[in-house]
């Protein structure tokens, strides 16, 4: 079953393309976990433990588990509106024509980044969020951007207070995803990633330097997760259409392309890769495939960036992956 589908992942590790990768496929007749490679390369080799409980740092599935579903839970309760522009609650943003729509789809045409834009404190990340140039007018293109979820962080902190606890309350807590959390307890537990020049080795704080820099309440990345955990968030769209989270109403509402004739296809915070099919990555080396016609899902967990994010080899080899995944399923539908 979905042999090759596994070999390709398998072969990432055998390649060097990341040091070791936790994976799971999981339909509605099988759960196969694969766990394999290393934990660490630096300071010293060490076996990545046998276990769906290895805690890693999911980077931007955060904007998808977290950011994306508080808020359309906010939505649900009549907070605020789709196509509220974000300047109505958060008046410092200098756009009047970007809506929490274009946010969540990246189609808001702010800049994907700011080039040599100084960051050293909490402030100066804000500051990076409310500096970033439209590029495009809204709803013309897609550029995926940090900003766009940064953004959506502050929405929820002025919405529901602070951020990470109405994630920890709404979320995680439903789920049980007990493992999950922003800031890990034992950090020498956590995967570890890059090495960096001035933080030296990172584990169990945020690879991502806009959420580094800005301590907390980020909703573009800062989340860590186990394939454990993560299967209960996948159990709730895939099993459950959204319960106990999300309504069945918003959970049909995601799938839909909320971009039709631009650049790319975007369902609500998801992108998408055929009908009823949820994608996203993570720069850690992380991304999810739901399949929710199919009821098929792929999460993969690894830290491609250990000890250092120099390797391509996984990024390019990333969306073959998922095609070869997406086409097995289909074939073992037909069969």
């Amino acid at each position: 079953m979905f042999y090759k589908t596994k070999q390709s992942l398998d072969q990432l590790v055998q390649n060097g393309s990341t040091p070791g990768i936790s994976y799971q496929i999981k339909t509605n007749y099988l759960e196969e976990n694969n766990i394999m490679g290393l934990k660490s390369v630096f300071p010293e080799a060490e076996i990545l433990p046998r276990t769906t409980e290895n805690i890693y740092d999911i980077a931007s599935l955060t904007k998808v588990i977290a950011t994306t579903t508080r808020i359309l839970q906010l939505i649900e309760q009549q907070r605020f509106q789709l196509n509220d522009p974000i300047q109505m609650y958060l008046p410092d943003f200098r756009y009047n024509n970007v809506t929490i729509m274009h946010l969540l789809t990246h189609s808001s045409g702010l800049a994907q980044n700011i080039p040599n834009f100084s960051m050293n404190t909490p402030e100066d990340v804000m500051r990076y969020v409310y500096a970033t140039p439209q590029i495009n007018a809204p709803g013309t293109s897609v550029t995926y951007a940090d900003a766009n979820f940064l953004l959506l962080g502050y929405l929820i902190s002025k919405i529901d207070g602070n951020y990470e606890t109405s994630i920890q309350n709404n979320i995680l807590e439903p789920l049980s995803m007990t493992d999950t959390s922003f800031h890990p307890a034992n950090k020498k537990q956590v995967i570890p990633t890059e090495l960096d020049q001035t933080r030296g080795l990172i584990q169990g704080d945020v690879h991502d330097f806009k959420a580094w820099t800005a301590k907390s309440g980020t909703g573009h990345a800062g989340l860590f997760s186990t394939l454990s955990d993560l299967s209960k968030f996948r159990d709730a769209l895939m099993l459950q259409h959204g319960a106990p989270i999300l309504s069945e109403k918003t959970w049909h509402l995601m799938q839909i392309n909320h971009t039709p004739g631009l650049n790319r296809s975007r369902g609500l915070g998801w992108d998408l890769r055929g009908e009823s099919v949820l994608y996203h990555t993570g720069f850690t080396g992380t991304f999810m495939v739901l399949d929710l016609k199919h009821q098929a899902s792929l999460i993969v967990l690894s830290n491609r960036v250990h000890p250092s994010r120099a390797n391509p080899n996984f990024v390019d080899k990333r969306d073959s992956i998922v095609d070869t995944f997406l086409e097995e399923v289909t074939k073992k539908k037909e069969v």
